[in-house]
């Protein structure tokens, strides 16, 4: 038992870590920070594609999120920094893509899928309510010719 736990032990020596943390960055002030956070969690990973790059450990998003930092320490604002990752990436890398000609479907689909929805459900409703006053009307017609 002694020889399989000195095994155990070795091995674990042997077998180095894998996991990966987020690198931390320093700022200049509290707010470059809220701003830092804030914008690498609104900006999707290109490669991970269901992640922000705030959340992804790719090579890529670690990319990104330099970039991030370093447009942060050169004054630019957040639209101006959405707009420089929206230019190489185009309109999916941002969660919250802009209202323009290429995403009209993304945005107004729903809206239309929900009209047509209540429309047919009205629809519906209306043609069953004249149909069970049609049958209501036909027994009755029936009761008084007997």
């Amino acid at each position: 038992m002694r020889y399989f736990i000195q095994f155990l032990l070795l091995l674990e020596l042997i077998n180095p870590a894998h996991a990966e943390s987020i690198e931390a960055k320093s700022f200049v002030n509290n707010q470059q920070q809220q701003r830092y956070q804030t914008l690498i969690n609104e900006i999707r990973c290109p490669v991970c594609q269901g992640q922000s790059i705030g959340g992804s450990n790719a090579e890529l998003a670690k990319d990104l999120r330099e970039k991030v930092r370093e447009l942060i320490l050169k004054q630019n604002t957040d639209d101006n920094i959405r707009k420089f990752m929206t230019d190489r990436y185009g309109d999916f890398v941002v969660f919250k893509p802009p209202v323009n000609k290429n995403t009209y479907l993304l945005w107004f689909a729903p809206f239309v899928f929900l009209a047509l929805g209540l429309f047919f459900l009205v629809r519906s409703l209306s043609v069953k309510k004249s149909s069970v006053k049609n049958t209501v009307d036909t027994i009755k017609a029936k009761d008084l010719l007997k």
